[in-house]
């Protein structure tokens, strides 16, 4: 989701795959731009819940930056994901620069942070329905 007008730098995209629901992220979180963050994660847990899938994964591989307000946004995610019995996991190679603010922030010690998309995927619950 791009909206220039409102001067987003972030481009969020949600797709499904096989039992996790993906959500993509482009570009860098800030306050003016942590509100459409918000809205994606919801969606992607929304998704998540209506297509059985069990497990939400938020990708950061292309983020260049994340401020207090993005932060706060994959704490909230993190715990609506929880809340409504799914498991969220956040891909974040170890060499990207955002690893240290997890880390820093002690975020990798609530959050499920892994290297790469398919280490992620490995990690969906298989829904016995």
């Amino acid at each position: 989701m791009t909206t220039p007008e409102a001067g987003l730098r972030t481009r969020v995209e949600t797709q499904a795959e096989d039992q996790a629901v993906v959500v993509g992220i482009v570009g860098d979180v800030d306050q003016s731009t942590s509100e459409a963050l918000d809205k994606a994660l919801d969606e992607g847990v929304a998704k998540a819940k209506e297509s059985g899938a069990l497990l939400v994964v938020v990708d950061l591989q292309e983020v260049g930056f994340v401020a207090s307000a993005g932060l706060s946004s994959l704490i909230k995610a993190h715990n609506h994901a929880r809340d409504e019995g799914l498991e969220l996991v956040v891909v974040l190679p170890e060499e990207h620069r955002l690893a240290r603010l997890l880390w820093l922030t002690a975020l990798s010690r609530v959050l499920t942070v892994v290297s790469s998309l398919e280490e992620a995927l490995t990690k969906a619950p298989r829904n016995p329905a």
